[in-house]
Order: structure tokens, then C-alpha cells, then sequence
């Protein structure tokens, strides 16, 4: 996001002063994202909100009872919190990415944030009219140089090598961990490759149909866990004692479990050092591969800001605001 500086409100709540963080109202307007919790009366009445993706720590207090105002997203988006959150439809307005529009007086366009189905970024106003001249909201998740990521593309390559690579034991159960929504395009590429369909629980069905999937793409999901040796799993799952307690569950069908691990929170400095697709650990017959996937890297996000060349950057995540950690994540990203 970008525009001009504005002085965030404060929130009181039992135990102390809540912040409402320079990163969570767009400068110069009433705009609010991803902010929906901990909000008193006393916060002035905001009639517009943004919500940036399905992802829990970003939608955190939102329920089917807001009534705050509108709250705009992606079509993807809008379809997953309207489902799972029981929002009323008159409390939703989507946009497709790339296409702008108008919120008293201010064009918004949504752009996609490389990150899980349905993420989007926020341009207000005309991002090229902005470059040297705008403020920059920048997530800063990785903002750390041991944070050197292949691109998604290098990920995805290295996982269906390493499915290819673990496919001649027909008794091998494969299981690749996902969030809520994110990490789709791993499970579903592996699917494709092997022609086989990959097994997702009812609940994660209901979540992907919010995708809009292609036939062809919805065709290789199942409800069965029999009918296929590729399991769409939580994350959480790819663990070496729940791989040991799947691979007692279904004795004598499989003798190995190989789990997929994609996600940024398992890389280690050796591998941003040697560019490493992803690495691989095995016991016995648990085999995990690592590899991050769906979020910009170190070097993608200085690159950003060069571009980007902003008069000031705020960084929205491992911040103290204006302290000694929000210093030190720009002075990584500018020196």
C-alpha cells in the first residue's frame, strides 16, 4: 500500500493501550486492513475494510456478526469468509485483481501478492504515478538475508523431482501439508504428474470448491483416502510421530511415508547460502522433504523496494512501529 502519512488511533482494552498499527489504516483515508479484532465503540466509524487474504492471522476476530462497515477482497477471498465465516453477503463487495475502483474518491486496484489463492496486494493510487513518491506497507515476514528462496516455480520442480524420484515403491503414501487455504498447487501438480488423485477431507473440499477450480482440476480431488496414495494433509501433520502413526493406521498397504513440508518457517541459512531447491531427511522408512513455497524472499523484497524507490517504508510484520526493530528491517532493506 501507499500514500501519505497518517497518525494511527488507539485502542483501550483490560491490561493495556492496543495499538491500531500505521500498517492497518491506509494513510490519508478511513481505510482499515486486516484489523478485526479488539475493536471498542470507541474507535471512529470506519465504513471501509479490507481484508488481504483467508489466512487466520490476517482475518483474526472477524465473524458472520460484523457490522462495522464493507469489507472488500477477492472474489476467492470473499467466497472462503462468506462460507466459512458466515458473513452476510450485504457486508461483502469483491473485486477482481487488476481491475480499479473507487472508494470516496480513492482508486484501489488489487494486485496478486504471490502468496496463497485469493491474496492480493492494495495500489491506491496509480502505482506509477507514486514510485519516489509514497509511503510503502510492506510485509516483512522475511525480511532477514538467510531468507534466500528459490522461485515458486524452481519449489515445485524440486517437489514433483523428489515424488518422481520416491514413486517406485507402490506402497509409498505420499502427504503434502497445506494451510486452510495455500499450498494448493503442490499436491494438485503431484496429482497431475502421477495421474493419480490426491485425497482431501471433506472440509478441505468445501474450501477448494471456493476456488473456482477448472473441471479437469476439480476432477482429481477425492473424499476417499482409499482410492489414492497422495493425502492432502494440515501442515501441522508432517511430523515424524504423526508419519508413524499413519504409517500403523494403514499397515500392509504402505510401507513408506513421504511428507511434503512447504513452508518458509522450515528453511535454515545453508540452504539460502547454496540457493538449494529444498533438502531432504530420512528415518528409516520417514522421508520429509522441506521447501519453502508462496511468499517473497529476502532479495524478492529488496528488489521490490528499489523499485519502488518509497520516501518511507513501514514494516508490517517482526515491527515495533517506529522502534528499534522497524529500523533495523529497513535499514535491511535499503543498505
Amino acid at each position: 500500500m501507499a500514500g501519505t502519512t497518517a497518525r494511527p488511533y488507539t485502542m483501550r482494552r483490560k491490561g493495556g493501550v492496543v495499538p491500531l498499527r500505521p500498517w492497518q489504516l491506509v494513510p490519508g483515508t478511513q481505510f482499515v486492513v486486516d484489523r478485526f479484532d479488539s475493536l471498542p465503540p470507541s474507535l471512529p466509524q470506519h465504513r471501509h475494510w479490507f481484508l488481504t487474504h483467508f489466512h487466520a492471522d490476517h482475518y483474526k476476530g472477524l465473524t458472520g456478526k460484523f457490522d462495522r462497515g464493507i469489507i472488500h477482497c477477492t472474489p476467492t477471498t470473499g467466497a472462503l469468509v462468506a462460507q466459512q465465516l458466515r458473513l452476510p453477503p450485504a457486508r461483502l463487495r469483491t473485486q477482481p485483481l487488476d481491475e480499479p475502483f473507487d472508494l470516496e474518491g480513492t482508486r484501489v486496484t488489487f494486485l496478486d501478492a504471490n502468496h496463497c489463492p485469493g491474496a492480493a496486494m492494495l495500489r491506491l493510487p496509480a502505482l506509477a504515478r507514486l514510485r519516489g513518491r509514497a509511503d510503502l506497507i510492506l510485509d516483512t515476514t522475511y525480511c532477514d538475508p538467510q531468507y534466500q528462496f528459490p522461485s515458486q516455480d524452481e519449489v515445485l520442480s524440486f517437489v514433483i523431482d523428489a515424488v518422481k524420484a520416491e514413486a517406485f515403491n507402490p506402497k509409498t503414501l505420499f502427504l503434502f501439508g497445506s494451510y486452510t487455504i495455500g499450498k494448493e498447487r503442490v499436491f494438485l501438480e503431484a496429482a497431475r504428474v502421477l495421474r493419480q488423485k490426491v485425497y482431501v477431507s471433506a472440509t478441505k473440499l468445501k474450501i477448494l470448491n471456493c476456488l473456482e477450480l477448472e473441471p479437469e482440476v476439480r476432477a482429481q480431488l477425492t473424499t476417499s483416502d482409499r482410492e489414492t496414495s497422495l493425502h492432502a494433509v494440515p501442515l501441522w501433520m508432517i511430523t515424524h510421530d504423526h508419519m508413524t502413526k499413519l504409517l500403523k493406521h494403514y499397515r500392509g498397504r504402505f510401507t513408506t511415508v513421504v511428507g511434503f513440508k512447504p513452508t518458509g518457517w522450515t528453511h535454515d541459512k545453508e540452504a539460502g547460502r547454496t540457493r538449494a531447491r529444498g533438502r531432504k531427511q530420512q528415518r528409516g522408512s520417514l522421508i520429509t522433504y522441506q521447501a519453502s513455497f508462496e511468499h517473497s524472499s529476502f532479495s524478492e523484497l529488496r528488489e521490490f523496494v528499489t523499485w519502488f524507490a518509497p520516501l518511507r517504508i513501514v514494516p508490517s510484520v517482526n515491527s515495533d512501529c517506529h522502534g528499534p526493530k522497524a529500523k533495523a528491517l529497513v535499514d535491511l532493506l535499503t543498505n
